[in-house]
């Protein structure tokens, strides 16, 4: 790989008919991919996308050098991470394009490989751990010092990374097989599991006060990202060194399920798809180095990239679009193609964000490369995607416009999304939320982001409420509910509210039940459920047999 990358594109003739006939060829190689401009601007950005998708260089090198890590904050500015800096990128007249930058802090001094803001404080991976920087004063510079988190290996490439805000408000991080997480960073007695091996998906408090292990496994997974659905989706690295091997196995996308392990034993030993407790794989891509992962939120793309899950190859220079559909319990896709460098051009790409506008931010760098932020929107004649109707923050909006607001809001987990919608949502309070959740008549995405809405600050759904959504048609929002009565603790001191749910003709819902249960410590508790639990481990769908199976190993031995 290039340290430096370069544009490979070069027309040397200035002859008209010469040129004009190097041109018709050239757009023909390319297949007819769109960029800003003419192909002078194609030499220059240098990056092949699809049809009707237009990309601009958003910020080069000179702005910020080897990029590791990238997010929006909560103003909506993109922010980039390197060796020893965090900086917020400026667009002063709102072209598109950076024109300078603040530099948040100067540290951390191996870089930030994961980035999400809480409000005006910046909550990343590096120095000692899982850290904050404050900015109390909101000047967009840290306050002093990082206030340490979580003591766990950071700022190597195989230690933590990712951090994100969750659908349930609660902290998910992603580490590396080399971060030495154990059993003692399962402090909550629900962990999902309790003996940790090798990459570890965590997930802690909304005050980081105490954590759970949900998933491990993997080798060194990078980034993750959650469906609109609720699902988890994570992109885990191969043993390179093995390829063309019999016992080789590619990088994979994994649906990572609560308790799961992805299979890495060794270098030489990972265990393939076929194995009856690997979790779901949805997507395959050989050798590569996964980096960023985001799913698609927005509605500036065609209703054919939304919901996708983009996942990014540093090794290749390869940006990959994963849509998915339902597949009994889990999910499946074809994927395509996204972006990707053209001829020698040097495109390492790092992590992925969506703006406040939906436009796709892609930053490269890594190893000393060059750094830069790539920006891709869509310029199509295709409006599917396109939302009819637009909604602003406001103290004037009505409360119907207010809940709108709440339960339409692109990318919500995002850390510019919350700081729109959260406040509203606080001031309308529970029971508009409940409402919306049972409201038949509004979209199944809006009546799922009731249902997160509820969770994350509303305690979760209650009795009524759950037993009223058990019977709803949309098996989406069934198992929404019943995943959050989990979330909230209902389920563990009321078990027998999930026999509906265990009895659901859909795999999803079935799934979903069960996995509130994993991390249970109370076995007795799961007793009246044992009739149904014996049921699902001869289910038809296999992640509902895997979950079932789970749970059978928590009871106790008279069972």
């Amino acid at each position: 790989m290039n340290n430096r990358p370069t544009a490979s594109l070069r027309i040397a003739s200035h002859r008209p008919q010469i040129r004009g006939r190097f041109t018709a060829c050239l757009l023909a190689i390319l297949g007819g991919c769109l960029f800003t401009g003419d192909l002078l601007a194609a030499e220059k950005v240098g990056i092949r996308v699809p049809p009707g998708f237009e990309v601009s260089l958003y910020a080069d090198d000179d702005l910020a050098h080897d990029i590791y890590s990238m997010t929006v904050d909560s103003l909506g500015r993109v922010v980039v991470s390197g060796a020893g800096y965090v900086r917020i990128l400026i667009d002063k007249d709102g072209d598109g394009t950076a024109d300078s930058f603040k530099q948040f802090v100067d540290g951390p001094q191996g870089g930030a490989q994961g980035m999400a803001f809480h409000g005006r404080d910046l909550i990343c991976t590096g120095g000692e751990g899982l850290i904050r920087y404050r900015d109390s004063d909101g000047d967009d510079r840290a306050d002093g010092p990082p206030d340490v988190f979580l003591k766990i290996k950071a700022g190597g490439e195989h230690h933590a990374h990712a951090i994100q805000r969750g659908p349930d408000g609660w902290w998910y991080l992603i580490a590396g097989n080399m971060a030495e997480v154990t059993g003692k960073y399962a402090t909550l007695p629900t962990s999902p599991i309790r003996k940790p091996t090798f990459g570890t998906l965590l997930r802690f408090k909304p005050d980081l006060a105490g954590g759970e292990i949900v998933a491990d496994g993997f080798r060194n997974a990078y980034d993750f990202a959650f469906h609109a659905a609720g699902d988890l989706f994570v992109f885990d690295s191969d043993g390179e060194r093995d390829v063309s091997l019999p016992w080789y196995r590619p990088t994979r996308v994994f649906h990572t399920l609560t308790g799961s392990n992805a299979g890495w034993v060794s270098r030489s030993w990972k265990r393939p798809n076929y194995f009856s407790d690997m979790p779901p794989v949805v997507a395959e891509f050989g050798r590569g180095s996964p980096t960023g992962v985001a799913c698609y939120r927005h509605r500036q793309f065609p209703t054919k990239f939304q919901g996708a899950m983009f996942v990014l190859d540093w090794t290749f220079g390869r940006v990959m679009a994963l849509p998915l559909q339902k597949a009994g319990s889990s999910w499946s896709g074809e994927p395509i193609e996204f972006m990707s460098g053209i001829g020698q051009f040097g495109f390492a790409p790092t992590d992925v964000a969506v703006s406040p506008d939906g436009s796709l931010l892609v930053c490269v760098g890594g190893r000393g490369t060059r750094g830069s932020v790539y920006r891709v929107r869509y310029t199509g004649k295709d409006n599917s995607g396109k939302s009819n109707t637009t909604t602003t923050a406001g103290e004037n909006q009505s409360a119907g416009s207010r809940l709108s607001t709440c339960l339409d809001a692109p990318q919500p987990l995002s850390s510019w999304s919350r700081a729109k919608w959260l406040p509203l949502a606080r001031q309308l309070g529970r029971k508009r939320f409940i409402d919306a959740a049972k409201n038949k008549k509004l979209s199944i995405g809006a009546r799922l982001r009731a249902v997160e809405i509820l969770t994350e600050l509303y305690g979760g759904v209650d009795t009524i409420t759950l037993l009223n959504l058990a019977t709803t048609e949309a098996a989406e929002v069934r198992a929404r509910a019943v995943w959050s009565a989990g979330r909230s603790g209902l389920i563990a001191k009321q078990p027998k509210l999930l026999l509906p749910f265990l009895n659901d003709a859909d795999p999803l819902v079935v799934r979903c039940a069960l996995e509130t249960l994993i991390g249970n410590q109370k076995s007795e508790s799961l007793l009246p459920l044992f009739s149904s639990l014996a049921r699902q481990l001869g289910a038809n769908d296999r992640f509902v047999r895997q979950a079932a199976a789970r749970l059978v190993s928590q009871l106790p031995d008279t069972a």
